[in-house]
């Protein structure tokens, strides 16, 4: 889960390239796959290594309650229109 000054949204970590599982690196704010190099920024945007495009966003949505709703089954490209919630 990330939450911006405007958005709240939760990458899909997995890497775009192959799919391995990118690890979280504190001290250089940025995902890193282990596989082929790949290097996603704090938003999953891929910026180093062959990840053709960013990781993919979860759905998020809000109940009744309030309260986020996160739905993996359904992957959106980061800056779909749906890909995040408006704070």
């Amino acid at each position: 889960m990330v939450r911006t000054q405007r958005n709240l949204f939760a990458i899909h970590a997995k890497c775009t390239h192959l799919g391995c599982t990118p690890n979280w690196l504190e001290g250089e704010n940025k995902f890193k796959c282990p596989c082929h190099g790949s290097g996603f920024d704090a938003e999953g945007r891929n910026f180093e290594g062959p990840a053709p495009r960013p990781m993919d966003r979860v759905h998020l949505e809000l109940d009744a309650d309030g309260e986020v709703v996160v739905d993996t089954s359904r992957l959106l490209q980061a800056g779909a229109r749906d890909s995040f919630l408006a704070l």
